[in-house]
């Protein structure tokens, strides 16, 4: 990762099996709009699997299709699959290791996509909905769920009708950022319907079962924050007194400790803290780091501070939570993180107006390693898939994986 990479295997849209192009007409693209900034194409990926939209010309919109790419091989995974021509694309959600969940909202139709075939095992109308309201399909870890504001969050089934129903406010708490999160998220909250009652339900998002938390009768959940094999609650009892516990993924509390304060947010280690101090826990509540307040993301090992607490003029030092130690303090976009070797970190470059697509910098000096061209205004885009990088074409034509020169 410290000299700029070239290209590895490379699939173009025929080689994925999209109709070659017609004279006079545009080519097939893997992308979501005629717009290179607004398009979004990669759905997501299970392991070195990679699934994204693409479409060709047709009438009375674009024929969408959804395409799978094993990007360790650089093989297709099925022939593309017809998802309808509508004027706006779809949005697809893996639900499981088995499914693809893809919704078009302008046609109100459904498809299931069975990932290791390739097979439509489904399609029809749905009452499944985009966006806000009732039924609002979100992605959540690799599980489709559809919450409903103010009712509670539904499971989706094979067919995609719901199946579970957990009750509660319908807003699931946390998403994490899976650029960050190396462990897809299996657990989510919610509060209560009571507004009165600031009391959280922390449920699966694979079959919805309700964890029950070991906690005293007359306790309840308060803040509540999720992460990789448990979760960080806020518990009041009564009197009024708050604790922070901290509990497996069954909800079984992993130590007698209790921490005084509030329990902040997950980076994929709880954080708690004061107004002016952030705290860093394990996940059995052991305390790792104090640190000022600033926006954190956790990288491996290493701990990340924006010191300058700014998006535009980001400072981000440091720390290693293994010893403690606190290293150098670097310019980073972090919002852009792709990926790190330890000594190396990896940066997608999102300005359309920009000549790069992707940049390399030095975590012990700050300075850039390298960069990757594109041209202005294209829709070249990288995406860290598993371990691999892979990397849109200019023209949005072909994919390709990034690798060490040999």
């Amino acid at each position: 990762m410290r000299v700029q990479p070239v290209a590895g295997w490379r699939m173009s849209t025929t080689d994925l099996g999209l109709p070659p192009p017609v004279d006079g007409m545009e080519p097939g693209r893997i992308g979501t709009d005629n717009d290179p900034f607004r398009s979004r194409p990669f759905i997501g990926n299970l392991d070195d699997h990679a699934y994204f939209l693409a479409s060709t010309p047709a009438t009375p919109g674009p024929q969408w299709w959804m395409i799978g790419v094993d990007v360790r091989s650089g093989k297709r995974l099925f022939a593309p699959i017809q998802l309808g021509a509508t004027t706006l694309p779809p949005e697809c959600f893996l639900n499981g290791r088995a499914n693809m969940l893809c919704i078009n909202d302008e046609s109100h139709t459904a498809y299931v996509v069975e990932l290791r075939s390739g097979t439509v095992t489904h399609t029809g109308p749905t009452d499944l909905r985009l966006g806000y309201g009732k039924l609002a399909v979100e992605q959540v870890g690799i599980y489709a769920v559809a919450k409903t504001q103010d009712q509670g969050v539904y499971g989706i089934g094979p067919r995609a009708e719901t199946t579970w129903f957990v009750p509660g406010d319908g807003l699931i708490r946390p998403i994490t950022e899976t650029g960050f999160e190396t462990t897809p998220q299996t657990l989510g909250a919610q509060l209560s319907t009571d507004a009165r009652a600031y009391d959280m339900t922390v449920f699966s998002v694979s079959d919805g079962k309700v964890v029950k938390p070991e906690i005293h009768h007359d306790a309840h959940l308060g803040e509540t924050e999720i992460y990789p094999g448990g979760f960080a609650a806020a518990i009041e009892t009564k009197p009024k007194r708050l604790e922070v516990h901290f509990f497996d993924d069954t909800g079984k509390r992993l130590s007698d400790r209790a921490v005084h304060g509030v329990v902040r947010e997950s980076i994929g280690l709880p954080v708690g803290g004061s107004d002016d101090q952030s705290t860093i826990y394990s996940p059995a509540g052991k305390k790792l780091l104090d640190l000022p307040e600033g926006a954190t993301r956790l990288v491996g090992s290493t701990l990340f501070v924006n010191e300058n607490d700014s998006d535009a003029f980001p400072m981000w030092r440091q720390y290693d939570l293994e010893t403690g130690d606190k290293g150098p303090a670097c310019d980073f976009s972090m919002s852009n993180f792709l990926g790190t070797n330890g000594s190396v970190i990896v940066f997608e470059v999102r300005n359309p107006k920009a000549e790069i697509v992707a940049k390399a910098r030095d975590l012990a000096t700050c300075d850039t390693l390298w960069t990757l061209p594109k041209r202005v205004d294209s829709f070249a885009k990288v995406w860290r898939v598993n371990t691999t990088l892979v990397q849109l074409s200019d023209d949005g034509t072909e994919l390709f994986s990034l690798v060490a020169p040999s």
